[in-house]
């Protein structure tokens, strides 16, 4: 399979936008971002796979904050701690965006799959985890279940970010879950309880079965249930506490713990 770098920035960690042939006629882009202290693949133990909210769109690649100084990047805060952190992008059949009901489909689970197929050849070693952000949660919950027979063990963990009701779609925990002859993916819900955006009250009970960090910071505004939020300084986003937020997420995948509430 034949990969073309489009454009490559570096700073505190390296970024590459590639795009993949993924169906027929259709190629799908995708971000690697490497931190600049990996000299070989095979040590790499963490691979997280991410899928953007809204429509889908994903950010080109950018130089690092930490030289820079910028607004916080979470493609590289991430490959800092765990050394690769992919974005997955849209299809050249869906410039436009994803609707959501595209991602519970059979073509996205392909594009995604071709994608990550590609990176599990670069780094062998490591075992695979996918973060979805509010929209991006369907899409990680659904390629999660359609995709654990083929990754296996492969398959560390699905994390669902500031996620609607829908992504925790009764078939797709029934594959996460554990069976006679599968161990159970383990799942981690991260919900602000102030967002204004996916309300943490819709998504409580069900996350409740699953790993489960709540966050609260009254610095951010009570839910307002006439107007919603879904920007990037609202509760939604955690802004204000990405790094210490994302920083939990981390540990969660690295050590498998948990910390039920940051306040």
């Amino acid at each position: 399979m034949n990969l073309v770098a489009v454009r490559e920035a570096s700073a505190a960690w390296n970024e590459k936008a590639y795009a993949v042939a993924s169906r027929p006629g259709v190629e799908t882009t995708f971000v690697v971002a490497t931190d600049n202290g990996i000299k070989d693949r095979n040590a790499v133990k963490h691979l997280l796979v991410m899928f953007a909210g809204g429509a889908g769109a994903i950010a080109s690649p950018a130089d690092g904050v930490r030289e820079q100084e910028q607004k916080f990047s979470l493609r590289g805060f991430m490959a800092e701690k765990l050394g690769v952190a992919v974005s997955i992008g849209l299809p050249s059949d869906k410039q436009e965006g994803l609707p959501l009901e595209w991602r519970e489909t059979a073509e996205h689970v392909k594009d995604a799959g071709a994608v990550v197929n590609v990176l599990v050849k670069q780094y062998p070693e490591a075992r695979i985890t996918l973060l979805g952000f509010s929209n991006g949660a369907r899409s990680a919950s659904h390629i999660g279940a359609a995709l654990r027979g083929q990754w296996g063990n492969k398959l560390q963990g699905v994390l669902l970010m500031s996620a609607s009701i829908d992504a925790f779609r009764e078939d797709w925990i029934a594959a996460l879950d554990a069976a006679k002859d599968r161990a159970k993916v383990p799942l981690l819900v991260v919900h602000h309880k102030r967002d204004s955006c996916l309300h943490y009250r819709d998504i409580e009970e069900a996350a409740k079965w699953h790993h489960f960090i709540s966050v609260d910071d009254v610095r951010q505004p009570r839910v307002n249930t006439y107007r919603r939020d879904c920007g990037r300084g609202s509760a939604h986003s955690f802004a204000g506490w990405e790094e210490k937020v994302y920083q939990a997420v981390v540990d969660w995948i690295k050590t498998g713990r948990v910390v039920e509430m940051i306040e």
